[in-house]
């Protein structure tokens, strides 16, 4: 009979603390991050461009990809390697704002080193984008290696 009793004293200073947790974590404002406007446009023209915001720092295949642009074409939207930096892809040439990006990964040291990249080309999978309140980042999707 005493388990019995001293367990809902116990629940009711268990939540007590709870909830006195729960306001002092929602009672701090998040700080606001700097906005990069990040436009996507295909190297071929066929679609528009597609324009979004950064408010964090992201990686870029997850950027272009939550604003539903076509960052794979065919049998590579199945076979790609999934954000690895293995398979190349995922290849985006950057037209303007690349100092936003961060810096290149071994991944993409080997492949610009076989060849397989361009000096302005980066793995999308790869990078980050973070920057100043502002900045604008410009991306080809899709480039071809000529």
């Amino acid at each position: 009979a005493r388990g019995a009793r001293a367990c809902p004293r116990a629940n009711r200073a268990f939540r007590r603390r709870r909830t006195r947790a729960r306001a002092s974590s929602t009672a701090r404002a998040p700080t606001p991050r700097a906005a990069i406007e990040v436009t996507f446009i295909s190297e071929d023209g066929k679609s528009p461009p597609a324009t979004t915001t950064v408010a964090r720092p992201e990686v870029l295949r997850t950027v272009a990809l939550d604003a539903k642009c076509e960052l794979y074409a065919g049998v590579n939207k199945l076979l790609n390697c999934g954000g690895a930096g293995n398979c190349g892809t995922c290849a985006v040439d950057v037209r303007r704002g690349g100092e936003f990006l961060s810096e290149r990964t071994d991944a993409e040291a080997r492949k610009l080193k076989a060849g397989k990249l361009k000096e302005s080309w980066r793995l999308s999978c790869q990078c980050v984008v973070d920057g100043p309140d502002g900045a604008e980042l410009e991306v080809a999707l899709r480039p071809k290696l000529r």
